[in-house]
């Protein structure tokens, strides 16, 4: 943290760890606690400086993301995909769309990926500026997804197919 505006850095990674323990996210635990031969994965923080088109600074957002390199196929996570549309499939809906005069709707998930379960447990480091009574002998253990992860991008889809189709929406395209 060299920066100049590294205090609103400092405020946004507040604000970040607030919003995933205001949704329970996940708790707090001694080390102590967690299951023999269980091992943790690293916390990492992401920047960024959201900006106007003009350049000016929107704002500062700081991203808690879990160190998915640490993670083991087969033990905290087996499959990955998740089906991605791209841009110009996208772009030619919407075309569609407005040329039929046809009603859409959007849908902006804050904090997307933390909205999913887990499937299995993950222990992850305390993240770096965060101490627990000044002690570094407590862990997180992920209630919800968490950006990072190796399998964030499937989970997250399959919570949400599963919610769409509670919704009636029954065929993927």
């Amino acid at each position: 943290f060299k920066q100049d505006d590294k205090h609103e850095f400092i405020k946004a990674m507040m604000k970040e760890v607030a919003d995933h323990e205001a949704r329970d996210n996940w708790i707090l635990m001694p080390r102590s606690a967690m299951p023999a031969g269980t091992k943790t994965i690293l916390s990492v923080w992401s920047f960024k400086r959201k900006r106007y088109p003009d350049g000016r600074v929107l704002k500062h957002k700081a991203r808690l993301c879990a160190h998915g390199g640490m993670q083991t196929w087969g033990v905290n996570y087996w499959e990955t995909y998740a089906p991605v549309v791209n841009w110009f499939s996208a772009r030619i809906l919407m075309a569609l769309c407005i040329l039929h005069d046809l009603e859409t709707h959007s849908i902006d998930f804050v904090l997307a990926f933390p909205h999913a379960d887990l499937d299995v447990d993950i222990y992850m480091e305390l993240p770096y500026g965060f101490d627990f009574n000044g002690s570094r002998g407590y862990i997180l253990k992920l209630n919800k997804n968490l950006y990072g992860l190796k399998d964030a991008s499937r989970t997250f889809w399959m919570m949400l197919k599963d919610g769409l189709e509670a919704c009636g929406y029954e065929r993927q395209s």
